[in-house]
This record gives structure tokens, C-alpha cells and sequence, in this order.
């Protein structure tokens, strides 16, 4: 239900609520203001001292590979450790293996669920909340 409301958003309205989210999680993020054209990148976060991107979309389908591709090369031209592709879409195998293997962190369904509603998530191998671990690192 949670999932098919986000799907149902305007796309920008859905990409302002995630990223409202990661605030809502404690990540002491900075937003990029634009929507489109926005090189790829609608935020950046910075744990445990090492920068991550952060790409939020709503999808009402899969999410396409050259998404995901294409947010890899941004990771690496900006020299970041990594990634967090959230959307609301469905992942299909060939994306699971490119985030996989690209080292980005995913997420969408019952996680997107529970990051929405402030629950707990496992985010870079830890489950306890966000807000805590970045308050201690």
C-alpha cells in the first residue's frame, strides 16, 4: 500500500519526500536543489567521515540499469565511497547484480517502507538506527 501511494506521487514531490526522509534519519545531508539536470546526484551525505551520493526516484516499473550505470560514474568522478539508490520501482535481477557489484546500497521495498516511516534499516552493515551511528562516528 505504502509503496503503490510513493508510485502514485509526482515524481519530484516522491524525490523531495526520500530525501526528506534521509534528514528524518539523521543524515546530515546536503540537498542538490535541482530536479532535472541535476548531473545525476539529488544529495550527498557524509558517514563516518567518507561522502556518499544519494539518488532518490520514483519508478512505477523496474528500475533501469542505465540508471544505475550511469550514477556509478558519478560516484566515481566525484571520488565518493559510494552510493544509495532509493526508489519505489521494482529491482530486477541485472540491477541487483549491477548495484552488487558497483558497491551501491539499495533501498526500495519493504525497506523503502520502513525508511519512510522512520524504522529501523540496515544501512552499511549495521542495523542499529541511522541517526545514533552517525552520532557516534
Amino acid at each position: 500500500m505504502a509503496i503503490a501511494m510513493l508510485r502514485r506521487m509526482n515524481p519530484y514531490a516522491c524525490e523531495e519526500l526520500l530525501l526528506t526522509c534521509c534528514k528524518e534519519q539523521g543524515w546530515q545531508m546536503q540537498r542538490n536543489f535541482r530536479y532535472s539536470n541535476d548531473g545525476g546526484v539529488d544529495g550527498r551525505v557524509v558517514i563516518k567521515g567518507k561522502l556518499y551520493l544519494i539518488q532518490a526516484k520514483r519508478y512505477t516499473g523496474h528500475i533501469k540499469s542505465e540508471h544505475i550505470r550511469d550514477f556509478h560514474s558519478v560516484i566515481e568522478q566525484e571520488g565518493a565511497a559510494g552510493g544509495f539508490f532509493i526508489h519505489s520501482g521494482k529491482t530486477g535481477q541485472i540491477s541487483k547484480e549491477l548495484l552488487r557489484d558497483f558497491g551501491i546500497n539499495l533501498i526500495s521495498g519493504q525497506r523503502l517502507v520502513n525508511f519512510v516511516l522512520g524504522r529501523q534499516v540496515k544501512i552499511l552493515g549495521t542495523t542499529m538506527p541511522i541517526s545514533k551511528r552517525l552520532n557516534n562516528s
